[in-house]
């Protein structure tokens, strides 16, 4: 699923896109990988949008950061309602801005390679996600309204968007809807239901544009048939379902 990104813009312009503050200066990577930080807008304690650095690959609440194996960079939309995503779902959603996403391809045309899925837009595409936060200096005062010092997420993923099936991969991101920000960012606590409302009523699936970003090596054919019965099984699921892969939506 998706370990890679792109977002090709600066904080000035998230803050001014996106109606968030900006209490703290951090560096954007254009190209975003499992633990490194990336811009997030939340909902901090002063119920106001916020951007914020927040690591990509959630460690889940209680656990210690030393003793995580590999990064959470993922959250499968039908099991929001498991440990350990059931924790962060209740009230700690947020969004993810992203210019593109990239996924190894195992069938189709472009089989064998990895593929960037870019948004025909200059405006980022903002997939649903939800996120965690440690302490790294061990201090637990939770008091002020900055938000925690060390925060991480994951992104929601749902099965995949047409454009992706079609090019080889089986997830994508949960993308939503400019309008449907506040609603799932929100720190109100709901149950993982009213989550899979707010994702059902605010799902987009963005234009995309596919382009092959480089082969894959050759033992990828190896993990072609994993994949390609991965596929078959989401595309079951999907027609059990629905597509956006979440129980009882249309």
């Amino acid at each position: 699923m998706c370990n890679r990104f792109n977002l090709k813009t600066n904080l000035a312009t998230l803050g001014e896109l996106f109606d968030a503050m900006l209490s703290q200066r951090f560096e954007v990577a254009q190209d975003v990988f499992p633990n490194q930080p990336t811009p997030v807008v939340a909902i901090n304690r002063d119920q106001q949008r916020e951007l914020l650095p927040m690591r990509f690959g959630l460690i889940p609440f209680g656990k210690d950061p030393a003793a995580q194996k590999r990064p959470l960079t993922n959250a499968r939309v039908e099991n929001l309602d498991k440990w350990p995503w059931r924790s962060s779902i209740k009230s700690h959603r947020c969004v993810v801005p992203m210019s593109s996403f990239r996924e190894p391809c195992y069938w189709g045309d472009t089989a064998g390679t990895e593929v960037d899925f870019s948004v025909q837009s200059d405006r980022p595409m903002i997939a649903a996600a939800i996120y965690t936060w440690f302490d790294a200096t061990g201090d637990d005062d939770q008091s002020s309204s900055s938000m925690p010092a060390v925060l991480t997420m994951s992104l929601i993923m749902r099965p995949a968007l047409p454009i992706v099936m079609q090019h080889g991969h089986h997830r994508s991101p949960f993308f939503l809807s400019d309008d449907g920000i506040d609603e799932w960012i929100s720190r109100e606590p709901r149950s993982v239901d009213e989550s899979w409302n707010v994702l059902r009523a605010h799902a987009m699936v963005p234009d995309l544009n596919a382009t092959v970003a480089r082969e894959m090596a050759p033992a990828w054919k190896k993990r072609q048939a994993e994949h390609l019965t991965k596929r078959d099984e989401q595309l079951a699921a999907i027609e059990a379902v629905g597509e956006l892969g979440i129980r009882g939506t249309e």
